[in-house]
């Protein structure tokens, strides 16, 4: 079983790849000449799966089903700050995809283990311990705010483009997403930096608004000592190494 310390450490391996996974290939059986062409149903097509309406949502171009406590309102004009205070930007920024497209700066700067990206062992001192690079698509969280209540929770699934965050489903329920540890810590004027037990993910301010500028994913095995109890940890974690060659 993969240890939850190390769950988010698989999408910054992506991130670093940066590998694009080909389409795959859709056969399409032929048809007689007296026989109608059979449409796809919903479970073939997820475009066409339905899913209640709440107050708010237009469903339009939709893509598709979504998590309970989301809508599909993509803005309709150019996406504006929606405040200055960082405190209440950060928390519409965490629950709206088109926020997060518009306030991640491009690039931003992502830094984390170096082993991540070039598959050495973890701890080795023949390496060293941080990869940097500069990342030009948006950043999606798994973190929002639930404003009923004012506390912050985790999220199973990345917001899309279009999509919102509310955190209450169709029929008006409360979702059930569970608390997540975050804390908020100004480093200056113009500065802000998100802490959880992974991450370390800094704001700045521009003259037009907020922007995320730096995300860090920690590293569990710092201060482990080689080889022997650096292996040791990786052993322990399940051959988690092994998962993203």
């Amino acid at each position: 079983m993969r240890s939850p310390i190390l769950a988010p450490f698989v999408g910054l391996l992506a991130l670093f790849a940066s590998c694009a996974e080909p389409a795959a290939a859709q056969t399409v059986a032929d048809q007689s000449a007296s026989a109608s062409p059979r449409q796809p149903d919903a479970a073939e097509n997820p475009s066409l799966q339905r899913w209640p309406l709440i107050p708010g949502e237009t469903r339009g171009d939709s893509p598709g089903p979504m998590m309970p406590g989301r809508i599909y309102s993509p803005s309709k004009a150019p996406v504006t700050c929606p405040s200055q205070q960082f405190e209440e930007f950060f928390h519409a920024f965490l629950n709206n995809g088109d926020l997060q497209v518009a306030y991640t700066a491009k690039p931003y700067v992502l830094k984390g283990p170096y082993y991540l990206q070039h598959n050495t062992e973890p701890g080795d001192p023949a390496n060293p311990q941080w990869e940097t690079v500069e990342i030009y698509t948006p950043i999606h969280g798994y973190q929002r705010y639930n404003e009923r209540q004012t506390s912050y929770v985790s999220d199973s699934t990345r917001l899309l483009p279009g999509q919102q965050w509310t955190g209450v489903d169709a029929f008006g329920r409360s979702t059930d997403n569970p608390p997540t540890q975050l804390e908020i810590r100004q480093v200056s004027q113009a500065e802000y930096a998100m802490h959880t037990r992974d991450r370390m993910t800094t704001f700045s301010k521009r003259a037009d608004c907020w922007y995320l500028r730096h995300d860090w994913t920690l590293d569990p095995f710092e201060g482990c000592q080689w080889p022997d109890q650096c292996r040791s940890m990786r052993e322990y974690e399940g051959g988690f190494m092994d998962e993203l060659d």
